[in-house]
């Protein structure tokens, strides 16, 4: 099978790693060149307990030089999503298309995209980037994938790939996968990015770890449905499975980047304001950050 992955970050290298370790050919679009040519002559490597482990991979930035008939994964920002969907639409036509963003934002996209076959996976895996080749894996959690549109049978093969330290997990509702994902996300994202906190820290913090609870309650009360398959001990666990990794807000943060509020808090906020005071602070908090980067 062949696998395209837009985006080389830690998720993309992660991803990219498993599926050329179960015998798939696998490429890399990378917005830098600089970049794919690392991946192309060194390799994609994977450090877990401290083992080291390097997969051949192809590598480009330029569209144009996309393999035809692939299966394209983006894991890229949300902000990037609409403009490289578009390029795919017009240019490479993909049989099949797998988003791997938080948030809620991508799931309309998928519906509307002229693309036929649309799934999306949820990741709950701690991984982080060491430089443009090198990816850590320090924490194993789950790949969940569900349809979009257009059924998940072009997205089977991935399931090779299926392994202890890289389980894959089949669901039906793509809808409910994301929310309860965006929801963990909501739980932990704004407080690691605000108090600067490492995931696990947020069990060990005795006020930040209250702060996640009061948190959780606004969601739990709002979405129900999903609080019934998600027990604040699933978040507490999701913290301590990926104890040593930095929130991917918290990343952007540090790093001077917009934060992907909109999809992961946003979404969730809009018509529910009211009922989750503290959520809805803690967005103004990190908006009003963001605007400070901007200003600098």
């Amino acid at each position: 099978m062949e696998v395209v992955i837009a985006g080389a970050g830690a998720m993309g290298l992660l991803i990219g790693s498993y599926l050329a370790e179960a015998g798939m050919s696998v490429s890399f679009l990378t917005r830098r060149e600089d970049q794919a040519i690392e991946l192309r002559e060194y390799g994609v490597t994977r450090i877990q307990n401290d083992r080291e482990r390097t997969f051949q991979v192809a590598a480009f930035s330029d569209l144009t030089r996309a393999p035809r008939k692939a299966m394209w994964i983006l894991a890229l920002k949300s902000i990037d999503l609409h403009n490289v969907v578009e390029k795919l639409e017009n240019n490479v036509h993909p049989e099949h298309l797998m988003f791997i963003q938080n948030g809620l934002r991508h799931y309309e996209l998928g519906l509307s995209t002229s693309i036929p076959s649309v799934s999306a996976a949820s990741l709950t895996h701690g991984a982080g980037k060491r430089d443009d080749r090198t990816v850590i894996h320090n924490g194993v959690g789950v790949m969940s994938i569900a349809p979009i549109k257009g059924g998940q049978k072009l997205s089977f093969p991935l399931f090779e790939a299926d392994s202890p330290s890289f389980p894959i997990l089949h669901e039906e509702d793509a809808y409910q996968m994301l929310l309860r994902k965006v929801l963990v996300n909501c739980c932990i994202n704004p407080l690691t990015a605000i108090l600067e906190l490492k995931n696990g820290e947020l069990l060990t913090n005795n006020s930040a770890h209250h702060l996640m609870q009061v948190i959780y309650g606004e969601l739990a009360a709002e979405y129900p449905e999903i609080a019934k398959k998600l027990s604040f001990s699933d978040v507490e666990e999701v913290c301590r499975s990926t104890a040593d990794n930095r929130s991917s807000m918290f990343v952007d943060k540090r790093n001077k980047v917009p934060m992907e509020i909109d999809t992961i808090i946003s979404a969730v906020l809009e018509g529910h304001e009211e009922k989750m005071p503290t959520l809805k602070l803690f967005e103004t908090l990190l908006k009003a950050i963001d605007e400070r980067k901007e200003d600098t």
